[in-house]
């Protein structure tokens, strides 16, 4: 008779049968999860005033100083490891003290944060002479950081289910948190407060979705359990990743600051414009860079291998981001306006033509960023697959620290476009240093990438440019519906020519593509 442990193992030994079906899973709930935030933030600016928003997105960072640290990245790359490694037994009062530990920081971080919220806004977030609303920004601050807490719990939820293999409810819990936040704000609109409240309890629906998978499962973590063992090793696995953690939000700091000394609506086209370099990256750069970052870790042991899967990976990223970051930057105003100023079509006021302009003024930048930010995302996952920590984060803080100062020298001249313009600046010269350290040890084809790289950039341009001349003559209406045509047409357009040029240059991972289509004969026998 088997022991509930040795069940447990079984079960996590079986589990992995139904991988491509957890894939497909979080695929589909990755893709909504993207809808429903575009949906979310195109509500926002069309349903709330610019003071508002500006006065909003300030506030949400102060929660997002602490979000990347106890809700994302660092708490569940650091806990799944060592959750996984143990039994059921144990690995259930690892996640008890694990939450204990999230209930204490959270409770004493919301407290300092409602009192200390005048000095965190006042010293830290924006300047003396601000045009922004500062009173209205330090009560949205009270208002929306306990939301931190709610995500800090989700984050440790879906910790356990993803580590556990139960990938519904993870998947789709930040579905969940957009469409209630949604809710909310067309229930409220233009409200201020209403806004913040409804952020604070979209994270708890994200939360509490998890929880009858937890329960089903018998997962829930055990109250009252205050230490474990292995709560240690959670936390040294975390060390790495707090310094580059510091360093990002340090430069928020530094970007927020900065935005609040331009013009009223800065602070809001800036978060419009991340957003959509956020979109292309997570579908162009981030999904491949996991996929074959699972391959890169188990190929530590074969040179050949690991080179191959290295040039490909790079290869592919650079094939994508090319003609997505030449997109954004050609198309900045279209695409601005048909993802979120669509509420005009239906009676509604819309962003206003000038938060367009500046969202569009801090996109066309951001577009030539991501080409080079697409492929660090690789370049830095072959130096954790190698074990070498210290050197991809040593390299975030210095560049983010190189971003700060771009920051701070570009912004008072030329505003938004500086800003965005530093980011792209940053990425390619990161790349130029990740290039350089990466080929030093592996050895990977770099001319063969260099050639790769040049002819999809020759393609994306010229596909852009005549696209671009087709289009100019037709008389496409105003408004919505011609941005949003103008949207299509050029999307198909230089996906159609993209493609072909890049198979007419004999670009290796387009000829891969198109090879793909028709499976290989099957050889004679003699």
């Amino acid at each position: 008779m088997q022991s509930k442990h040795q069940r447990r193992l079984a079960g996590r030994l079986e589990r992995p049968r139904g991988g491509a079906r957890g894939a497909v899973t979080l695929m589909i709930g990755t893709l909504a999860s993207r809808v429903t935030g575009l949906l979310k933030q195109s509500l926002l600016v069309q349903l709330f005033d610019r003071s508002v928003t500006d006065a909003f997105n300030v506030a949400l960072r102060v929660p997002n100083l602490f979000r990347e640290l106890l809700a994302e990245g660092a708490l569940t790359n650091a806990f799944v490891p060592v959750y996984k490694g143990l039994g059921a037994a144990e690995a259930r009062r690892l996640s008890g003290a694990l939450l204990s530990l999230l209930l204490f920081v959270n409770a004493l971080l919301v407290l300092l944060a409602v009192w200390a919220a005048p000095w965190l806004v006042t010293r830290l977030l924006v300047a003396p002479d601000t045009p922004l609303d500062v009173p209205l920004i330090i009560t949205l601050t009270r208002i929306v950081f306990p939301v931190l807490a709610a995500l800090s719990f989700s984050a440790l939820a879906m910790g356990v289910l993803n580590a556990e293999e139960r990938f519904f409810a993870p998947a789709w819990a930040p579905v969940v948190l957009n469409v209630v936040t949604v809710a909310l704000m067309l229930a409220f609109p233009g409200q201020a407060v209403m806004l913040a409240v409804a952020f604070v309890v979209g994270g708890a629906a994200q939360l509490l979705f998890q929880l009858p998978a937890l329960a089903r499962a018998g997962l829930l973590p055990r109250l009252g359990v205050w230490w474990h063992p292995q709560l240690l090793g959670v936390l040294t696995l975390m060390v790495p990743f707090t310094f580059s953690t510091s360093a990002r939000q340090f430069l928020n700091v530094v970007s927020s600051r900065l935005l609040s000394t331009l013009p009223e609506g800065s602070v809001t086209a800036f978060s419009n414009a991340d957003l959509f370099l956020s979109l292309a990256l997570g579908l162009f750069s981030i999904s491949p860079a996991l996929a074959f970052y699972s391959r890169l870790s188990g190929q530590t042991g074969d040179p050949e291998a690991f080179r191959a899967t290295l040039g490909e990976g790079l290869g592919l990223i650079a094939l994508l981001t090319a003609p997505a970051g030449v997109f954004l930057s050609v198309w900045a105003t279209p695409v601005v306006v048909s993802v979120l100023d669509w509420t005009p079509v239906l009676g509604g006021s819309g962003m206003g033509d000038t938060l367009v302009h500046f969202s569009a003024a801090a996109l066309w930048p951001l577009g030539l960023a991501v080409f080079p930010v697409g492929l660090n995302n690789l370049l830095l996952r072959t130096l954790y697959a190698r074990r070498r920590v210290r050197t991809p984060v040593a390299l975030s803080v210095a560049f983010l620290g190189l971003h700060a100062l771009l920051y701070a020298l570009l912004a008072p001249r030329y505003g938004l476009v500086g800003l965005s313009a530093a980011t792209a600046a940053v990425g390619w010269l990161q790349l130029g240093v990740l290039l350089a350290l990466v080929w030093r040890r592996e050895r990977f084809d770099l001319r063969r990438l260099w050639r790769s790289s040049l002819k999809v950039w020759l393609a994306a341009a010229l596909s852009a440019l005549l696209v671009r001349t087709l289009l100019e003559p037709l008389a496409l209406p105003g408004g919505w519906v011609g941005a949003a045509l103008e949207v299509v047409l050029a999307g198909v357009g230089v996906l159609a020519l993209y493609a072909a040029l890049c198979v007419r240059l004999r670009v290796p991972e387009a000829a891969r593509f198109a090879s793909a289509k028709t499976p290989p004969a099957t050889p004679r026998r003699r």
